[in-house]
């Protein structure tokens, strides 16, 4: 596991990598003059990422998912429990997080619990974190309610938007013609200098999505 934090104005962003098969990128975004902070997409090592937590300070508000598979929530029910705090999710979102242990057995053999305090929300909602307005883009088509977490000068776009790559759609409830929809739709809404932070592999700027994007459509 690595870990390393980076400041964006009032806020930090704290990456946790967790370790094979899946490196998946763990998110601890703390507004500083207040002290707030969430948990977004505590993939696994929970003992790690808890300990990330305490290490950034203060106590978190919640946990956020960018969607459910069991690569993004394996340490969510530790996490919750560690801290009494709810999981916020997209309401498109439920079915696959209910069938999160199903798909996880299928690829690890392993059975997984599922976050237990879940509150889910519909559309795209403006969230808060300090008091400061975080919007919400629905992605669909990595799964139903995948979504993308922007905090203006930078953005969490789960696995919807990688380094020059797409997530898989061949899962249940995935939709490449939803996925390039979405993608189509969110870049133009980041600024340019916006940096994406994904859920797999390293950032790149939201000017760089859109000139691959160009070339790939």
């Amino acid at each position: 596991m690595t870990q390393s934090t980076r400041r964006f104005n009032d806020f930090s962003l704290a990456t946790v990598v967790t370790g094979p098969p899946w490196y998946q990128n763990c998110y601890i975004v703390r507004h500083v003059p207040t002290g707030a902070s969430v948990v977004v997409d505590p993939g696994g090592a929970a003992d790690r990422v808890i300990a990330a937590v305490e290490a950034e300070g203060g106590k978190p508000d919640a946990i956020w998912l960018t969607h459910g598979h069991p690569d993004h929530i394996g340490a969510a029910r530790a996490v919750e429990k560690a801290f009494a705090i709810p999981t916020r999710f997209h309401a498109a979102e439920a079915p696959v997080i209910a069938r999160a242990s199903e798909l996880n057995r299928a690829f690890s053999g392993e059975p997984l619990q599922p976050p237990a305090t879940l509150e889910s929300f519909d559309g795209e909602p403006q969230l808060e974190l300090g008091g400061q307005p975080v919007r919400v883009v629905h992605c669909p088509g990595h799964t139903p309610g995948g979504v993308t977490f922007d905090f203006g000068a930078f953005a969490l776009t789960g696995d919807t938007l990688f380094m020059q790559g797409v997530g898989r759609t061949d899962l249940p409830g995935g939709s490449e013609k939803a996925l390039w929809g979405s993608i189509t739709r969110l870049l133009p809404l980041l600024a340019d200098d916006t940096v994406l932070y994904s859920g797999h592999g390293p950032e790149w700027s939201a000017r760089e999505a859109k000139r691959w994007w160009r070339l790939m459509e």
